[in-house]
């Protein structure tokens, strides 16, 4: 057998459970697929149908590459709540392979922050936690631009997520941030990272 058979029975096998509608099975087929499946989960993450499209975007988090970034990002105008908090959710898991490419398109995630639905705005704020440093430029535009307090909280909730020290300089522009839940998170994230020890926090 080559590899194309070996890479289309997986594939087989991972729509044959789906169609089944069992989760866990699905979980370990999307689990069991590889780097080389990726063209054909980018085409049915693109046509498929409504299972299919979900798990698909699910296993690109798992096996895709930079290619995969713009796929999973465009599923984020999807109508279905349910395939937009599933594409939110797989470009941090993306991200943590992919910095680089997810960055790109994380301006597309943040307006989710505010999205209708509330699942959605908790898998945005999960996404942006897991790309680390890679979410800082729109994180911070959010910050710093957006005019929905909704959207500005759930920023900084991303932020403290992070943990990590490259978000020290935008945590600290925040820390007196008029929101004060903005201001809660931004205080929580540098006490976390050890980084108020020694700072005079003005009133």
């Amino acid at each position: 057998m080559n590899s194309n058979t070996h890479t289309s029975h997986r594939f087989d096998t991972f729509c044959r459970v789906v169609a089944a509608g069992d989760d866990l099975q699905s979980e370990a087929a999307a689990l069991a697929l590889r780097p080389e499946d990726e063209t054909a989960l980018i085409e049915s993450a693109q046509a498929g149908s409504g299972e299919l499209r979900w798990w698909s975007v699910r296993a690109l988090a798992h096996v895709g590459d930079a290619a995969a970034a713009p796929v999973i990002a465009a599923t984020l105008t999807d109508a279905d709540p349910a395939q937009r908090a599933a594409a939110a959710l797989a470009l941090g898991h993306l991200g943590v392979r992919q910095p680089e490419a997810v960055a790109a398109v994380l301006p597309l995630l943040a307006p989710h922050l505010a999205d209708d639905d509330g699942f959605v705005r908790k898998a945005a704020v999960d996404g942006f936690s897991l790309c680390g440093p890679a979410a800082l430029p729109a994180l911070a535009d959010v910050l710093m631009h957006s005019e929905h307090e909704g959207a500005r909280t759930r920023a900084a909730c991303a932020l403290r997520a992070l943990r990590n020290e490259s978000a020290a300089p935008l945590l600290f522009r925040f820390l007196n941030d008029h929101n004060h839940l903005v201001h809660n998170y931004c205080y929580e994230a540098l006490d976390d990272l050890g980084l108020l020890e020694n700072v005079l926090l003005m009133p």
